[in-house]
């Protein structure tokens, strides 16, 4: 089995994270700590939780929980930021 994770997942897994920063930091009124916690902590955690299995103590395996959860982590503030743009009208 590959242990290197794709190009494409790191680049996308970055990009992802850049953008969940800035508006993480717009929906938690520029607290630093929101955004350490909600775009950094989550993922880390995830990854700490599921090394606990042997399979999942590679980068690859490592790198698409990353972009699975800044995935998840994308669609949670758009609907946040969906749900507070209609309540603004």
């Amino acid at each position: 089995m590959e242990t290197k994770p794709s190009k494409i997942v790191i680049i996308i897994s970055v990009i992802l994270m850049v953008i969940n920063s800035y508006f993480a930091y717009l929906l938690g009124g520029g607290s630093i700590g929101y955004v350490a916690g909600f775009v950094f902590a989550l993922p880390l955690l995830i990854i700490a939780i599921s090394s606990i299995f042997k399979v999942y103590r590679n980068w690859r395996s490592r790198w698409f929980i990353i972009f699975n959860t800044m995935l998840v982590t994308s669609l949670a503030i758009f609907g946040n930021l969906l749900s507070m743009a209609d309540k603004l009208k």
